[in-house]
């Protein structure tokens, strides 16, 4: 298994500059349906990115009221959750199924990039209620 991470990471690399996304979303749907572990790692990023981003957000001048900031700076932070409002309490393990469900119900978003089905995909199960 080990080897086969290294494989593919390094064949990642060594991709051509002119190649800007290095999955899309039938490479996804592909993992997805053979259950393969790249699958897991790759939600698990474009999760943490998120993470990382709100976090870098809420250190600068971009955060919300709560924290006693401008009231103009709200939207960067809602943007970055993308109106995902997922509970506490769920699972990498259950994010992925969410995310290969969504992927394998909805062939016409296959010509996206495979970190646009995983928010469309927290989107369309967690979607934020309305304000």
């Amino acid at each position: 298994m080990n080897k086969l991470m290294f494989a593919m990471t390094a064949g990642a690399m060594i991709a051509s500059p002119s190649q800007a996304q290095l999955m899309d979303a039938d490479d996804l749907n592909t993992f997805c349906q053979q259950k393969h572990p790249v699958v897991v790692g790759y939600v698990a990023g474009v999760l943490d990115r998120w993470s990382r981003d709100l976090h870098h957000a809420e250190m600068s001048d971009v955060v919300d009221t709560e924290n006693n900031r401008p009231e103009s700076k709200v939207p960067v932070t809602e943007k970055i959750r993308a109106n995902v409002c997922d509970p506490d309490t769920i699972t990498l393990e259950q994010q992925v199924n969410i995310v290969c469900a969504f992927v394998a119900a909805n062939p016409k978003e296959h010509g996206r990039s495979a970190d646009m089905l995983v928010q469309l995909a927290m989107q369309a199960k967690w979607p934020c209620p309305a304000k």
